[in-house]
């Protein structure tokens, strides 16, 4: 089976989150796998959340990981807007639209095509997939419980296939994973009939529309930035929510946003940051409340991977072999499972290196190149080669 028909297959089934979910993709990649008499586990640190591990062993050496999510983000709003069916793979010249096909089925189907290949071929080392769930909340039934769970594998490394382009593919190997931090501020004012606005002061919804856009002009502090240069990114206005009629001039309104987390950025100083502007932005004409989400997505750190590490010099030199030209490091602009696996478990990661474009994806009509698939096979073959090849220090 080629990487576009194992991308075909996994796209046509609906893993949507919040939705249907994992368990059907996870059973169609446990089949897979046992049918090829790889070792595989199927892990649910969270009941009815399948995680599923596929090794293959070729004795001694080091252990790598090639992880990628089964989950996609909902189709929601955007179906009227989609050109071809979501949950059916598309060829429309050179690229494959469908749910996922960039973020990031793709990306698993090549590192699967990349398993089949490691187990055939000779050398030392293991090869792992750690195909995750939940990925697109905030990995509470995914990465982090089986970090907590202490279920994974013992790995030396892991390369996590998240989509690598943004306007180009290929564009780096990303060493770098944006954390985010969201929180709702809660606005109230005073509440009464419309028609006597004018004596009831600014509404909550207008109020609301200042913090906004203090929130648009507000840089959080980076107290110990990292070696690879990126900055934080602040999202006001993610959600919205106040009135009760017309006629009535609205007292609540609450706003959701976000802040997109970089390396040494502290959650105690932003917190504080976030405070100090509500304050002086709503002081003397709205109460407020701060409320932080207590999932994953309230405080997912940011990691960084350094340079030197043996896996990110192979990926580089795998990628620029196979692609014909550098691939420099940079920073993946979104997060990634990285901070599960490489914040908490410690296990070095490449946080993206995969087929797609980030900026298609989330939205209708995602795509993913063909080209992209089969160059993303070969990048992962080289990828394993070359770091299992390495040698391994005393």
């Amino acid at each position: 089976m080629d990487v576009l028909e194992l991308t075909r297959q996994l796209v046509a089934i609906d893993s949507q989150n919040p939705g249907p979910q994992e368990r059907e993709i996870a059973g169609f990649v446990t089949a897979w796998a046992r049918e090829r008499g790889f070792d595989t586990a199927v892990l649910e640190p969270v009941a009815g959340r399948p995680n599923v591990v596929v090794t293959a062993d070729r004795g001694g050496g080091r252990r790598l990981g090639l992880s990628g999510h089964l989950d996609t983000k909902p189709v929601g709003d955007a179906l009227g807007q989609w050109r071809t069916p979501p949950l059916e793979l598309t060829v429309d010249g050179d690229d494959a639209y469908g749910l996922g096909a960039t973020d990031m089925k793709g990306g698993v189907a090549a590192m699967m095509l990349a398993l089949e290949r490691f187990a055939v071929s000779a050398g030392r080392g293991s090869l792992s997939l750690v195909l995750t769930a939940d990925e697109e909340q905030g990995s509470d039934a995914g990465a982090k419980a089986l970090v907590a769970s202490g279920d994974l594998p013992r790995l030396d490394a892991l390369v996590i296939g998240e989509p690598s382009g943004i306007a180009e593919p290929w564009e780096a190997v990303h060493v770098v994973s944006r954390g985010i931090c969201c929180f709702e501020i809660e606005i109230r004012t005073t509440q009464g009939h419309s028609g006597l606005s004018p004596g009831l002061g600014r509404n909550a919804t207008l109020v609301a529309a200042d913090l906004l856009r203090a929130f648009e002009r507000f840089r959080p502090t980076v107290a110990r930035p990292g070696t690879v240069p990126c900055s934080p990114t602040v999202n006001p206005g993610i959600f919205i929510s106040g009135g009760v009629s017309y006629g009535t001039w609205p007292g609540r309104c609450t706003v959701g946003m976000e802040v997109r987390l970089v390396p040494g950025m502290d959650q105690e100083q932003l917190h504080a940051e976030v405070a100090a502007l509500t304050d002086a932005t709503l002081r003397g004409s709205a109460e407020f409340e701060i409320r932080y989400l207590t999932t994953a997505q309230g405080w997912m750190p940011a990691v960084e991977l350094d340079p030197t590490h043996p896996l990110a010099q192979a990926a580089r030199a795998a990628s620029s072999a196979v692609l014909g030209r550098d691939v420099p490091f940079a920073a993946f602009p979104g997060g990634t499972d990285a901070t599960y696996f490489m914040g908490q478990g410690g296990i070095p990661t490449i946080t993206s290196l995969g087929p797609g474009w980030i900026s298609v994806a989330h939205g209708a009509n995602e795509r993913v190149g063909v080209l992209q698939l089969a160059e993303a096979a070969d990048v992962y073959t080289a990828v394993v080669e070359d770091y299992l090849g390495r040698e391994v220090p005393a």
